[in-house]
Formats: structure tokens, sequence, C-alpha cells
């Protein structure tokens, strides 16, 4: 298949998730005016940072005058899932450039992630192939990405009070979440990780996020080393 067909695949494996991405990044920009940002700095921080979740939780500091070391440690503690991202696609032996690999981390986002993990679970593909569809699925993400966080800085005072647009942030996630509860391992990580949460989302500066990661994954790779256990002890 050409690299260009795979590219447009991307484009349109993206296209579902743009409705969601929209409104979040609407929400993001509206957030930053309300901090007190200009418009400079609203637009240059979502081109640097392209990251909602940490963009809205620092506006929401800034709002309440948290001191600049509370921010960043709050956006360390948010992205720390990109790391937990990056070990993924490493496993998925995509191939880039020293100077792709940079702007393959400047535009991973838990979609692109999630669009590009399943497409290489289900389909057999280069090492080129992967990396072309990863932007791909990035390209549109970022421009509407953009776009939206624009319409929000500059147009976030026209837009209806009784628009619930925060609850676009938890679709954004539903969608990505469903498609990959592909086996039990899954099934328990999501469980756990999710339970964890509930109990721990009153914490301060998102830290129960980040908690209910790690007890997830721990929970799921658990129940994968009990099941290959027992297996092996089953063919003995």
């Amino acid at each position: 298949m050409k690299l260009n067909s795979i590219f447009i695949i991307g484009c349109r494996d993206a296209m579902p998730l743009l409705l969601g991405l929209l409104p979040f990044a609407i929400l993001t920009g509206v957030s930053a005016i309300q901090a007190g940002m200009t418009p400079f700095v609203a637009q240059m921080s979502s081109i640097l940072l392209m990251s909602g979740a940490s963009q809205i939780a620092a506006a929401s500091l800034m709002v309440t005058g948290a001191a600049p070391l509370v921010v960043i440690i709050t956006h360390i503690a948010i992205n720390f899932r990109y790391s937990i991202y990056s070990a993924g696609l490493s496993q998925l032996k995509l191939h880039f450039t020293p100077a792709s690999k940079i702007a393959a981390a400047h535009v991973l986002i838990d979609q692109t992630y999630a669009l590009t993990f399943l497409r290489c679970q289900d389909h057999k593909m280069t090492a080129k192939e992967k990396s072309i569809y990863y932007f791909g699925t990035a390209f549109p993400m970022w421009l509407v990405w953009q776009l939206g966080t624009a319409v929000g800085i500059f147009g976030g005072s026209l837009i209806p009070a009784h628009w619930d647009l925060k609850f676009a942030i938890t679709l954004c996630f539903i969608s990505l979440l469903i498609p990959m509860i592909k086996n039990r391992s899954i099934v328990v990580a999501t469980c756990f990780a999710g339970i964890t949460s509930s109990f721990t989302c009153h914490w301060s500066y998102n830290l129960g996020f980040l908690f209910s990661i790690i007890v997830g994954v721990l929970a799921g790779g658990t129940y994968t080393k009990a099941s290959l256990r027992r297996e092996s002890l089953e063919l003995l």
C-alpha cells in the first residue's frame, strides 16, 4: 500500500473522534482566557503543549492564585500518562528519524496513541507504514485542536452559558476506552482504575488520576501473570 494512502487512512480513522475533540478544544481556549492569559499566550500554550486536561487544570489553578511551581507540578502529574504511551509505541516498533521523533512526541495525545495501537494490533504493517499512519491520525487532531482553541479564545464569550462543554472531556475518553477493552486483563485494569479514581478524584493537584493509572496497570499486570502461571500449571 502506498504511504500517502496510509496517511489518508489515518486521517479518515481520526474523523469520528474530532466531534468530541472540538468542544474540548473550545473549552480549553475559554479556560485560558478566564485564567487571565492574553490571546497570544493562550494560543501559544495550545500550540506548544497540546494537552487539554493539563491546560484546563493549569488555568483553574491560575484562577485560584496557585504558585507557579504548583502549576508546573500539576502539568507533569497529569501528562505522566504520555510516558506510558511512549513505552507502548516503542513496543510497536515505529520508524522515526531524529526529527520525526520530535514531531511525533509533540503531537502525541490519547487519540493518536489509541488509534495507532488498535490499527497495529489488527493489521500487519511495516515500521514505516506504522509511522505514516500515526502522523495521519495526528494531523487532523492537531489542526482541529488549534482551530478549536482559537474559537474558544476569540469567541468564547459568544458561547451560550447552558452549553455544557465540559462533558466533551468525558466523551473523548470514553470513545477511546471502549474499543481498547479486548481481553480480561484490560477489563481488570479498567475496573480497578475506574473504582480507584472514584475514591481519589478529590485529591489535590489531580494526583488521584496518576494514582489510579498506577493501580490499574498493577492490577492488569498481576492478573496477566496469574493467568499465565495458571496456564503453565495446567500444561504440566
